[in-house]
């Protein structure tokens, strides 16, 4: 029986939960670990189900950096906006924080480095189960500039061509996690 490596584990729970190859490519192969912990110390586990109460308040995000020389791009999206059977609004951009410096991987709420600040998930009632998915990207330069975006609306958050943002700024992704809510619930 061959043993499953991490990087294994996530590919399988990314597949089956869709995500490869609907907003990861079939390629990804994880460099690193990323651990993404909510103030109640509700961690995200490969598709572990939180509850939308649990993810109001930005969690605390920690990693490994596969260069500490280097600079670093975090998004959490969810690809199931407004509902799991229409995705129309989706991927919906909950957060992006860019230029995190691998030297010093901690983000803080007040951070510079919130290129669009966090917004916990919102589903709607009855909606089914939404994916939150949670990407480190190695971005090519260390103080990267990067077009600022509106986010103050709803509206301005909808429709994230999250593969045309990682194209226009050369970034590699080098980790992935995510959790699910189940607004049926």
């Amino acid at each position: 029986m061959p043993l499953l490596t991490s990087d294994m584990n996530l590919n399988i729970a990314l597949k089956k939960a869709g995500l490869i190859p609907e907003l990861i490519d079939e390629g990804f192969s994880p460099q690193t670990l990323l651990q993404v912990v909510y103030p109640n110390d509700k961690e995200v586990l490969l598709g572990n189900q939180l509850s939308k109460d649990e993810t109001q308040e930005m969690p605390r995000v920690f990693f490994v950096p596969t260069d500490r020389d280097a600079s670093y791009t975090l998004i959490m999206t969810d690809p199931d906006a407004p509902s799991a059977s229409d995705h129309q609004f989706g991927p919906w951009r909950h957060w992006v924080a860019v230029n995190i410096p691998g030297a010093n991987p901690e983000l803080t709420e007040d951070d510079k480095s919130h290129h669009t600040p966090y917004v916990g998930p919102g589903p709607g009632p009855n909606t089914g189960k939404h994916r939150y998915l949670f990407l480190l990207y190695k971005q090519p330069h260390q103080l990267q500039a990067f077009q600022s975006m509106p986010h103050e609306e709803k509206a301005h958050r909808r429709q994230f061509d999250l593969k045309m943002f990682v194209a226009a700024h050369n970034l590699e992704l080098v980790a992935a996690n995510f959790f699910v809510i189940d607004a049926n619930q």
